[in-house]
């Protein structure tokens, strides 16, 4: 909430100095249109490219197994709700290559870090939610239904391809 009021008070003080005194209309940029003494924020799929960012690691699955993952989460940027496709592979069960894809639901903050990333994965086929912590060296941590690393294994991580 604080970075888009920040986001819009930052933009109205650029376009009131960009027009000055241009009258109830002016050449605003895209995206953002002014009349009379009111800002209006347009909803235009133009205004900004939407983004790839795939992850691929391992992970801990439900009832102790460990799963080879690969990661797409598609968004506006990096703070936006988005999609994602997630392929797991399982190491050491017999079970088939499963893939599932939904929506990218992107929370600011828990109870024991104010400023943590998390991404919670919501599943368009009813498989249950995956929150994900993005770690400080930017890698995605699994979190457990308490908010807890799933995992102590340091390896348990999905990374950022490059």
């Amino acid at each position: 909430m604080k970075k888009t009021i920040l986001l819009i008070a930052t933009a109205a003080g650029l376009l009131f100095a960009s027009c000055n005194s241009c009258g109830n209309k002016c050449n605003a940029p895209q995206g953002i249109m002014i009349e009379s003494d009111s800002i209006y924020m347009v909803n235009d799929s133009t205004v900004a490219d939407a983004q790839t960012f795939i992850y691929e690691g391992t992970l801990p699955m439900t009832n102790g197994n460990i799963g080879d993952v690969l990661l797409t989460m598609q968004t506006v940027s990096l703070n936006d709700d988005g999609t994602y496709t997630i392929t797991t592979d399982y190491v050491n069960e017999a079970l088939a290559t499963e893939t599932d894809n939904g929506e990218v639901l992107v929370v600011i903050g828990m109870p024991t870090d104010s400023t943590a990333v998390i991404y919670e994965l919501v599943s368009a086929n009813g498989n249950p939610k995956m929150n994900l912590m993005m770690a400080p060296d930017s890698s995605l941590v699994k979190l457990d239904s308490n908010m807890k690393p799933a995992s102590v294994n340091p390896t348990h991580k999905l990374t950022q391809k490059k």
